[in-house]
């Protein structure tokens, strides 16, 4: 059979999530002549076995070892088939309509190279899902302190507009991108292990001249980093590095620059607080949290944050701040 869309999920252990995300792409028209593929990361938790068992239409890829979300979707591209590919996170749930509505769009517009849509909370209230490619300037006016102020920045004008917009960057909770496009970038670059890896596919993109598009649907519901809150000091290890990768990586030296200054006193202030409150009570919890700002302090230090991750001495606790 000739395949139209691919969809790839990367996984790692989500279970629960996971079959819930198979039972709704189950529900595709048979119009659109689609495979799933399922990346599965080392789960520990049952997860290949139940798609076995529960899924034998899904060509499962077991990995023996957690490759990151990257270098999985890029193990799955090439396997897959479908002249468009949907990228698809294991905690999310389509719903009728919504991935058709994006197909159609790339059929009708030739130029538009990757496809995004609604993320839609349970309640089915809206997250944010575009964004400005990050960079010093954008830092500054786009974080958690601000966030805690204001909502202005938690939903872009895109989503408010209700018509399809082109945008910098969407979130990789849901995307489709034509296959071709994909190979022409050589698929995700390897240096990111999690987070900031579909910013950078899609500036990559777009410096090849395709367009990157919100496109309204019926949308996908998200229920938002299961994954990442089963490690969470290694996440926001990853969320840093990530972010901090792509601005060494596409931003002017200015910015670069600035912005390691800027995450290196953030950082350090961070680090000085948790130090303090493990002077006065010294708790397993503040020793943790000073163990990973120092640890993420000489990361981005160090060869200007070009060191590779296992090379960090972290806790296991959550990094509790924000830049």
């Amino acid at each position: 059979m000739d395949v139209a869309l691919s969809t790839i999920i990367v996984n790692w252990n989500t279970r629960e999530l996971l079959a819930n995300c198979l039972n709704a792409l189950g529900g595709l028209p048979a119009e659109l002549r689609s495979e799933v593929i399922v990346v599965d990361n080392a789960s520990t938790d049952g997860s290949t076995e139940m798609v076995s068992q529960q899924f034998p239409w899904v060509r499962l890829i077991p990995s023996n070892r957690n490759l990151g979300f990257g270098a999985a979707n890029n193990l799955a591209l090439q396997q897959a088939r479908g002249q468009y590919v949907l990228l698809l996170n294991p905690d999310t749930e389509v719903r009728p309509g919504a991935i058709e509505t994006l197909v159609q769009f790339l059929d009708d517009h030739p130029r538009t190279g990757v496809v995004g849509t609604m993320l839609l909370n349970p309640d089915g209230t809206l997250q944010p899902s575009c964004h400005d490619y990050y960079s010093f300037m954008n830092s500054l006016l786009h974080n958690r302190l601000i966030e805690r102020v204001t909502d202005r920045w938690k939903v872009a004008p895109a989503q408010q507009a209700g018509q399809p917009t082109e945008v910098d960057w969407m979130t990789g909770a849901c995307l489709v991108a034509r296959r071709s496009v994909l190979a022409a970038v050589g698929g995700f670059d390897l240096d990111y292990f999690l987070y900031a890896e579909e910013i950078d596919l899609q500036y990559r993109i777009c410096q090849l001249g395709w367009s990157i598009v919100y496109v309204p649907s019926p949308g996908v519901v998200h229920f938002g980093g299961q994954s990442a809150r089963q490690a969470t000091t290694a996440a926001t290890l990853h969320d840093y590095r990530g972010r901090w990768l792509f601005v060494r990586k596409h931003q002017s030296p200015w910015s670069a620059s600035a912005y390691l200054a800027k995450t290196v006193c953030a950082l350090g202030v961070w680090l000085t607080y948790w130090a303090l409150q493990e002077a006065v009570n010294p708790t397993e919890e503040h020793h943790r949290q000073r163990q990973a700002y120092w640890g993420l302090l000489t990361w981005h230090l160090r060869d200007r944050g070009l060191v590779a991750v296992p090379q960090l001495s972290l806790g296991a606790g959550e990094v509790r701040g924000t830049l």
